[in-house]
């Protein structure tokens, strides 16, 4: 009855695979295999992607999780600065609307605004709820010109459409929150108290999603690899009995039947694995340890994990922290940090939305032109700007031999990283000067 039972799952489950592969025929996009259109099915890879397979891929996926982690903390190494106007000369004035700004633009906030990146990297799109000093209720418009008191990261999976006007647009969002007890409790929340980060078209193109696929293969071979050790490590042992064995003979010995036997040999086999100094007899037998040779899983784990790289755009030597040579791991730093002060440029958007956002709600004072202000990731540290200016000393140095300086005293000093003194150029000599102290000297001796 048992093996029926096996049989006929086995055919479900095989039914089930085929109708799978067929879809796939019918639908190229789930398979780049055109000569095998179930190949993903026998890959592992999911053919639609959920929040939910996302979220758990950066909770319990380590590269995934430290890609994430990295692009963010490095991209908000320093917060943004909005400032009024064009970006113009560090050394002016703060304006009164900058001053003003800045009681709300703090650093507690920018950490808020940096996780919910965080979250958008993970889910596709992520939200943040404003709590606005207005007394009035979630689902209330919000009361202007009030005070912020904070704003709140939230994931996607927490926030849902309520409801929308004839024209499409938002007039409620359904948030789900986590109290501290573990259990949660739903609300309505106008959309006057939430902003949305990132895309949430359906045709969005998650940040973990195009890795996925490289994360699943690596999930493999990190499991893989670690049975076969933990297997190899066990010891399971092999009696192969001589064919003269009577097994009733054998059971009799140990007081139990031919079907308890197996039952016996197994403790036997724990209590020599538990055990340094343990004796196992045997009768006409031959035991051995079930050992297999444990392939290296570095060059197929490296496959994956350049894969995974180039879907994220990060080397690889970023994620893992693997640093194989100087001029390697700094030139990767170059070019990560470059990739950041590139995305930066993306989330002075998302900034900008939340001042527009803030000046709608007459939190701050609305200004004719506002600008979005990022640090340089890849400006040179003190010892590299020290080490220009030794450099521009000498050029100066071998230039003046000829009467001529190519660098003055403040670019000197900018280049050292202070502040210029603000004194003239280096005198340059001319001929005539030269012809005069040599005919001074002539007439002194």
């Amino acid at each position: 009855m048992t093996d029926k039972l096996t049989l006929a799952v086995n055919h479900a489950l095989n039914d089930v695979r085929l109708a799978r592969a067929r879809a796939m025929t019918f639908n190229p996009a789930m398979g780049l295999d055109a000569k095998r259109e179930s190949a993903w099915c026998e890959y592992g890879f999911k053919e639609e992607l959920t929040f939910d397979d996302l979220h758990k891929l950066y909770r319990r996926g380590g590269i995934a999780h430290g890609a994430v982690n990295k692009l963010v903390s490095n991209c908000w190494r320093t917060n943004p600065q909005v400032i009024e106007g064009e970006q113009s000369d560090e050394s002016r004035e703060l304006t009164a609307w900058e001053k003003a700004s800045n009681q709300v633009f703090t650093h507690r906030f920018w950490r808020a605004f940096a996780e919910a990146d965080k979250r958008r990297l993970v889910g596709r799109w992520a939200g943040i709820l404003l709590h606005v000093k207005d007394s009035k209720r979630w689902d209330e418009p919000a009361v202007k010109g009030k005070a912020l008191q904070k704003i709140t990261p939230v994931w996607a999976s927490a926030l849902k459409v309520g409801s929308r006007d004839n024209s499409g647009a938002i007039t409620m969002w359904q948030y789900t929150e986590s109290l501290t007890d573990g259990s949660t409790a739903q609300r309505n929340i106008h959309p006057d108290r939430v902003l949305i980060i990132g895309d949430m078209s359906e045709d969005a193109i998650g940040f973990l999603e195009p890795g996925y696929n490289a994360c699943v293969s690596l999930e493999k071979v990190e499991g893989g690899s670690g049975e076969s050790f933990l297997k190899n490590a066990a010891r399971q042992q092999n009696i192969n009995f001589d064919k003269e064995i009577d097994f009733k003979n054998l059971a009799s010995m140990y007081g139990v039947t031919v079907d308890e036997l197996q039952e016996r040999y197994n403790e036997a086999a724990r209590e020599i694995n538990r055990g340094n100094d343990t004796l196992l007899i045997t009768q006409g037998a031959q035991v051995t340890s079930m050992v297999n040779a444990v392939s290296d899983p570095s060059p197929t784990y490296d496959v994956n994990l350049k894969t995974f790289s180039a879907s994220v755009d990060i080397p690889s030597r970023i994620i893992v922290g693997n640093q194989s040579g100087e001029r390697a791991s700094t030139e990767d730093q170059v070019y990560f940090n470059g990739r950041c002060q590139s995305r930066r440029g993306d989330l002075s958007f998302d900034v900008e939305d939340m001042v527009d956002k803030m000046t709608y709600l007459q939190i701050i004072k609305p200004v004719a032109k506002f600008s979005i202000v990022w640090d340089e990731l890849n400006e040179q540290s003190s010892s590299d700007k020290l080490d220009s200016a030794v450099k521009m000393s000498n050029i100066n140095q071998t230039a003046l031999a000829s009467g001529e300086a190519v660098f003055s005293t403040d670019e000197i000093r900018v280049a050292a990283g202070y502040e210029p003194s603000g004194g003239e150029p280096l005198p340059e000599e001319d001929d005539e000067d030269e012809e005069e102290a040599e005919a001074s000297d002539t007439a002194g001796q």
